[in-house]
């Protein structure tokens, strides 16, 4: 539940930055490459788990694509213009620029880690291994057209083998199995693409019916059933005094728990009732059961 509490202080910090976009109509954004950092790169070389590496990088690279393209809120343009110019931008020291698209979403994977824990049961006399897997992954957007930054989020996800194995039928560390490499992957996707969504356009109510709310996230978009999100209502604009910026002020007036997930949108039942109408923004504050990690 850590995790969660960090990634919602990041939503709160994106949506108070980034004005409401969805007034403005669909949103254009291109994601480029996704890479490792030079000296992860260089750390997992020496440690003979390249391959493992390599395996999250191709992963991550289609994933996150395939979960932006299908939250259907973007229009995602090609990716290979970009990739050329924010080559050419850190090799000439520049700012990356790229006008064709409103925003660019750039991931750096800055920690990974493929190791086996070992557990000691006194009561049974036994010393057992357990494999887990760690990444984490920095997420930046862009504005397009100027390359001033928007947001940042720093995503982890750790990820253990369900099953505890004995010492001598444990595998070395970073070949045993392509399974946990590929959960850690597609928690790290879902994780990372919702909050590429979210520093855009935070989701919100569009429509209620008696006591179910329906909300504008899909199944693609991280909504699960069993979540349940806090929902926040927009009051006065507010001026910060050091900056200038302007933020809005969002009061709670409820909270809802997600009962059906479909493809353009989801559905939730009303827990606590202070106001919850159309329009009002909802952020989850507690992850499906099923979602948690032991």
């Amino acid at each position: 539940m850590k995790l969660f509490r960090s990634l919602l202080a990041l939503a709160a910090l994106a949506v108070a930055v980034v004005p409401f976009a969805s007034a403005q109509g669909k949103k254009s954004i291109v994601i480029t490459k996704i890479r490792g950092t030079d000296a992860l790169a260089q750390r997992m070389a020496d440690q003979g788990v390249a391959l493992s590496m390599d395996q999250v990088l191709q992963g991550l690279d289609s994933q996150v694509y395939d979960r932006i393209v299908n939250s259907r809120r973007f229009d995602v343009y090609d990716r290979s213009d970009a990739d050329a110019l924010l080559e050419e931008a850190g090799a000439t020291g520049g700012t990356f620029i790229f006008n064709k698209v409103d925003y660019v979403l750039t991931i750096r994977v800055d920690s990974f880690n493929d190791r086996q824990e070992t557990r000691r049961f006194a009561s049974l006399g036994k010393t057992m291994m357990q494999r887990a897997v760690e990444i984490s992954a920095v997420a930046k957007i862009t504005e397009g057209a100027t390359g001033k930054a928007v947001g940042t989020a720093n995503i982890n996800v750790a990820v253990r083998d369900s099953e505890a194995r004995s010492a001598n039928t444990t595998s070395r560390v970073g070949e045993a199995s392509d399974d946990l490499i590929n959960q850690a992957t597609r928690e790290l996707a879902d994780k990372l693409a919702l909050r590429a969504i979210e520093f855009i356009y935070p989701a919100r109510i569009i429509a209620r019916r008696d006591q179910v709310v329906t909300i504008n996230r899909n199944d693609q978009a991280g909504a699960k059933v069993g979540q349940v999100w806090e929902v926040l209502a927009q009051g006065e604009e507010l001026f910060d005094p050091d900056t200038g910026d302007s933020i809005i002020e969002e009061v709670y007036v409820g909270k809802v728990e997600i009962v059906r997930v479909t493809p353009q949108y989801s559905q939730a039942k009303v827990l606590e009732d202070l106001g919850i109408d159309r329009g009002a923004v909802v952020r989850m504050v507690e992850d499906a059961p099923d979602g948690e990690i032991e």
